[in-house]
């Protein structure tokens, strides 16, 4: 989705949500992703299951609003009812509407792991450079 919102706010279109956009989603820099699995894969823990999250909790319509803002998008961002997001993306868009609450304390207890980058918000300059480098 965060392609979603540069692409739009990029087109000088308001990027969309599903829902209020008050609903949360875990997010979690790659980087930081990939030192997990590391720490997973060495830490001979066989059978174990990890999630790995960033500590941000920022709201689905906080995130589109730094994305679109990053993108240099200063209108409003456009809520779909779930109803009409159902008609057009399918189940999609109840995964897009639900409200996530995922804990990493076990990966940071038992592998000594950290998240070292900050939530998309905060680094949604970085995110949306990324985006338009890899578009070029």
């Amino acid at each position: 989705m965060t392609g979603d919102w540069f692409a739009a706010a990029t087109a000088g279109k308001a990027p969309t949500v599903v829902g209020s956009g008050h609903n949360r989603w875990t997010m979690v820099h790659l980087d930081d992703l990939a030192d997990a699995y590391v720490r997973a894969a060495e830490s001979g823990r066989a059978g174990e299951v990890f999630d790995v999250t960033d500590r941000s909790r920022a709201t689905v319509l906080e995130m589109a609003t730094a994305a679109a803002r990053a993108a240099g998008f200063q209108g409003e961002l456009r809520p779909v009812p779930l109803g009409e997001a159902r008609r057009t993306m399918g189940d999609f868009a109840d995964a897009l509407a639900v409200d996530q609450h995922v804990d990493a304390r076990k990966a940071v207890r038992l592998l000594g792991w950290q998240p070292r980058h900050g939530g998309f918000v905060d680094e949604a300059d970085i995110f949306y450079a990324a985006w338009k480098a890899w578009r070029a």
